[in-house]
C-alpha cells in the first residue's frame, strides 16, 4: 500500500513539472536614456534555460542554468558610421536539480519506553498496594547535517564576433534578440541609446 502512495506522490510531482524554457535577461535599464563610451558595453544579455530535473522537466522552483551571452560594444566612429561589436558566446552546462541541490540529513530519534510503578504502604486500619502501567514516547532532535551540491560544469562551446556599422542618417535602431537598441546620438568617444523591450 505504502508503495502506492509513493508512486502516486511521484507522478504528482512529475505531472506538476513544466516543460525546459529559454529566456533572456537584459543586465542595462529598459525605456531609459543611457550612455556608453568607446569599448564599453551598450546591451548586455544573458541566455538562460529552465534547470532540468530528473525526468528532463522543469525545476518547480524556476531554477535556471547559463547557455550564454551577447555582448554588444560600441567601438566610435568610423568612417562617419556608428560601429559596433556583437559577441556571442554559447556555453554548455551539466547542472541539474540533483546536483544543485544540497543533502539534508535530519537527525531525529525516538525513543518508545514502557514503566511500571508499584507502591506499597501503611494506612490506619492496614496496608495498602497497587501498580501503574506508563508508555509513551521521547523526541531528540539536533541540526540536520547539510551535505553540499555535488557541483556542475559550465564549458563554453563558440565565442563569435560580428562588426558592424550603422549610418546614422539611414537608420538608428539595433536589433539584438529581439530587443531594439535606439541610437539617439553617436560621436567619437560616446553613444547616446535607449533599450526597448521586444513588442
Amino acid at each position: 500500500m505504502k508503495r502506492h502512495y509513493a508512486v502516486l506522490a511521484l507522478a504528482i510531482l512529475t505531472s506538476g513539472c513544466g516543460a525546459i524554457e529559454n529566456s533572456t535577461r537584459v543586465a542595462q535599464k529598459m525605456d531609459a536614456p543611457l550612455i556608453a563610451g568607446v569599448g564599453d558595453t551598450v546591451i548586455e544579455l544573458d541566455a538562460q534555460e529552465s534547470l532540468p530535473n530528473a525526468f528532463g522537466k522543469a525545476d518547480i522552483f524556476g531554477r535556471t542554468r547559463p547557455t550564454g551571452k551577447i555582448l554588444v560594444v560600441y567601438l566610435g566612429l568610423e568612417q562617419g558610421r556608428a560601429a559596433f561589436e556583437r559577441q556571442t558566446i554559447r556555453v554548455v552546462s551539466n547542472a541539474t536539480t540533483m546536483n544543485s541541490t544540497p543533502i539534508i540529513i535530519p537527525q531525529t530519534s525516538t525513543t518508545s519506553y514502557v514503566g511500571t510503578t508499584s507502591a506499597i504502604g501503611m494506612v490506619p486500619g492496614g496496608t495498602f498496594s497497587g501498580s501503574a502501567v506508563s508508555s509513551g514516547t521521547a523526541t531528540t532532535s539536533a541540526p540536520p547535517i547539510i551535505l553540499p551540491p555535488s557541483g556542475s560544469q559550465t564549458q563554453v562551446v563558440s565565442n563569435d564576433r560580428v562588426r558592424y556599422y550603422l549610418d546614422l542618417t539611414r537608420d538608428r535602431t539595433l536589433l539584438v534578440e529581439g530587443h531594439e537598441v535606439l541610437i539617439e546620438q553617436a560621436a567619437a568617444t560616446s553613444v547616446r541609446y535607449t533599450i526597448r523591450a521586444p513588442r
